[in-house]
């Protein structure tokens, strides 16, 4: 039965009294080696009397139990860290994906229900010739696809009733056509590789080509604006370096590792990329570190930007962490990107294939960019 915390002292006595002292043990080997604040170990030795003042031995510990800890200030989630791996440990969490799924498909018939569970789990699991897609883009389909359920999905008891007059009707006024036609397209796809249909109804249905942005520069004012608000904040600066010289995606920024900074030898050493450290970058990034160490002097987080909340984990800062942090700036950081993948453009006569080693672009993408730069540098090569 689940455990209700409600009461619950750290003073009371010990059901388990041999698992609070092995947990304790770990706890303190674990709060080394992340770099946790006394502060933090003291209410994580709390936070692990109170669960083995109501866990009986031999009983496993629930992840849900854990989470009621945040209510007597334990930090739930380093608690977490320390049950993980044990068998004592029984992880009861749901996963968000599947509770926002079957909370917006709840409608459909169970048959339909059936079907979306068998896409899914391709999408998840993969096959041999289909590599597992990503969480989020598993989200991204799954929200396209929402949309001609809800319209059509109380006409049918199975989606083998689907017709293709009924998704060429309904694509035709979309606003996302070429993207809604993706997704659907995957969708009968897999039922028809696994058999759940007759025919693929999606077959020779274009969704139209999906929407292209011409990149565009920066202009001065901007730039100015951008090095002026860099300057407030010493992280924010390393971020306007990573993107704006170096063009670097966010997802880079937010996962770059110490130790793909080689400060003594001015490189920067990612998976894909291995360029030069220009001055800029490194000034920012010294800066960046000595600011770090002194506001989380014993985090052991292996990547270059932390923050509060993950100084003492190992885990990389979030997305809202970044989309906060570069609020002061007037563009985004897909602006300062693509600034700069511009201007190496402009500067290498519009050589697509320069921009596909430089920066790792696909072929349409550095195209797209060549593309953006032609008329300028045919202006420039003008006598």
């Amino acid at each position: 039965m689940p455990r209700n915390l409600c009461g619950v002292s750290s003073k009371q006595p010990l059901l388990d009294p041999e698992l609070a002292a092995f947990l304790s043990s770990r706890a303190a080997r674990i709060a080394e080696l992340r770099g946790w604040p006394p502060r933090t170990v003291g209410s994580m030795g709390r936070g692990i009397r109170i669960l083995c003042a109501v866990q009986r031995p031999g009983e496993r510990i629930r992840a849900s139990t854990i989470a009621q800890l945040t209510h007597t200030a334990v930090p739930a989630n380093h608690v977490l860290k320390v049950f993980e791996g044990l068998e004592v440990f029984l992880d009861d969490r749901p996963d968000s994906l599947d509770r926002w799924y079957h909370k917006h498909f709840a409608f459909l018939a169970p048959d339909i229900r059936a079907e979306l569970d068998t896409w899914i789990g391709l999408l998840r699991d993969g096959t041999s010739r289909r590599r597992p897609r990503a969480r989020s883009t598993i989200g991204t389909l799954l929200r396209l696809v929402l949309p001609f359920l809800t319209e059509y999905g109380g006409k049918y008891t199975t989606l083998r009733q689907v017709t293709r007059d009924d998704l060429a009707t309904w694509l035709t006024n979309r606003p996302y056509r070429a993207y809604e036609a993706s997704a659907l397209r995957s969708l009968f796809g897999a039922l028809k590789a696994e058999r759940l249909i007759f025919s693929n109804p999606m077959r020779g249905i274009k969704g139209g080509r999906l929407t292209t942005t011409i990149p565009s520069p920066l202009t001065a004012e901007e730039v100015a604006e951008v090095a002026q608000a860099a300057q407030q904040d010493p992280a924010l600066r390393v971020v306007v370096a990573l993107s704006g010289i170096h063009a670097l995606a966010a997802h880079q920024i937010r996962t770059l590792l110490l130790d793909q900074v080689d400060l003594a030898g001015c490189r920067l050493e990612l998976e894909s990329l291995n360029r030069p450290l220009d001055e800029y970058t490194a000034e920012a990034i010294t800066d960046y570190l000595d600011y770090r160490r002194s506001r989380w002097p014993n985090s052991t987080n292996p990547h270059l930007l932390v923050s509060r909340n993950t100084a003492t984990t190992t885990t990389a800062v979030g997305t809202f962490w970044l989309d906060k942090l570069v609020q002061p700036l007037p563009v985004g950081l897909d602006r300062l990107r693509q600034d700069r993948i511009l201007e190496e453009a402009l500067a290498s006569g519009a050589d697509p294939l320069h921009l596909a080693h430089v920066f790792s672009l696909g072929a349409k993408t550095s195209l797209r960019y060549t593309t953006a730069v032609a008329p300028s540098a045919a202006e420039h090569e003008t006598p």
